[in-house]
């Protein structure tokens, strides 16, 4: 299933006015248009990772749940190819940046009516919402201060023989991907002052709940779930540095020395097996079933 999108979402992508999109929010926001194509940009590309990430576990007839889904982007192209998707994402107040993004791109695709509900995934509730055979987020846990709350109210909702597939850092690595500076989760407030740059807007880092692998594992446990971690996934990270420019301009500075490195002496490849305990980031599936039974 993969495959067969991933050129569909390229096409999907490509008819969007991005430039005449970028003057409209210039106009209603304020926010130069630079940096409008920045950001529009950067979730466009987002949007190719989620496929990467969740694709193989697509199949029609599915209910589809994305958690946080931004600009809805990712969920618009679906709901082009004719899957059942719901897009999740809490209102943030007003008519702000985001907002007014989702709604200019939403205005693109008058024909799709994509249901968004605007509650917190705490919220929700197998009697409001039923019940979905997939659940996925893309860079979205580490930003939601009760984690752990918004992972049980998902299970409740998740169908039988359904899972959730959920990407976010893992800070036991004592690495902050959104800053591309080090962090201890121990102490992420003396983190803060020591690597946290002077003009780095602090909203993200606010957000921040350093949600762990072991913290992962222990909620699975507690809640009855099975639980698995994709492998690799540093590995795939570091290679992505050498074929993806805006992922590579967000980790500059002493990580794409270390990669050059590693790919100069030949040992980047070793990091392939590295356990995904011990790696950023990281991939996780829940289910109510063994997910071997799935495949």
């Amino acid at each position: 299933m993969k495959k067969n999108l991933e050129p569909r979402l390229e096409r999907f992508l490509a008819i969007l006015p991005w430039d005449e999109l970028a003057c409209q929010l210039n106009l209603e926001t304020g926010m130069p248009e630079t940096d409008i194509r920045s950001t529009l940009t950067t979730y466009a590309n987002e949007a190719h990772v989620t496929l990467n990430m969740v694709g193989d576990s697509l199949s029609p007839g599915q209910r589809i749940l994305e958690i946080g889904a931004g600009l809805c982007l990712f969920s618009l192209f679906l709901k082009s190819e004719g899957f059942e998707i719901t897009a999740l994402e809490p209102s943030r107040g007003g008519y702000g940046f985001f907002e007014q993004s989702r709604q200019a791109i939403a205005k693109q695709f008058p024909s799709l009516e994509l249901p968004v509900l605007t509650c917190p995934a705490e919220a929700l509730t197998p009697e409001k919402q039923g019940s979905f055979d997939i659940i996925f987020s893309n860079n979205v846990i580490e930003h939601i201060p009760d984690w752990e709350a918004a992972l049980a109210a998902m299970s409740a909702i998740l169908a039988i023989d359904g899972r959730m597939i959920h990407a976010c850092p893992n800070y036991f690595v004592p690495y902050e991907p959104h800053y591309g500076i080090p962090v201890f989760r121990c102490c992420p407030s003396m983190s803060r002052k020591l690597f946290l740059p002077a003009n780095a807007d602090p909203e993200i880092w606010d957000s921040l709940n350093f949600i762990s692998y072991r913290q992962v594992r222990k909620f699975a446990g507690r809640h009855g779930l099975h639980l698995r971690f994709r492998e690799s996934l540093l590995y795939n990270a570091l290679l992505r540095m050498n074929t993806d420019p805006l992922f590579r301009e967000r980790h500059k500075g002493p990580v794409a020395a270390i990669v050059n490195m590693l790919n100069t002496i030949g040992a980047l490849r070793l990091l392939k097996h590295l356990p995904a305990a011990v790696s950023t980031p990281m991939i996780f599936e829940l289910s109510n079933i063994p997910l071997q039974k799935q495949n």
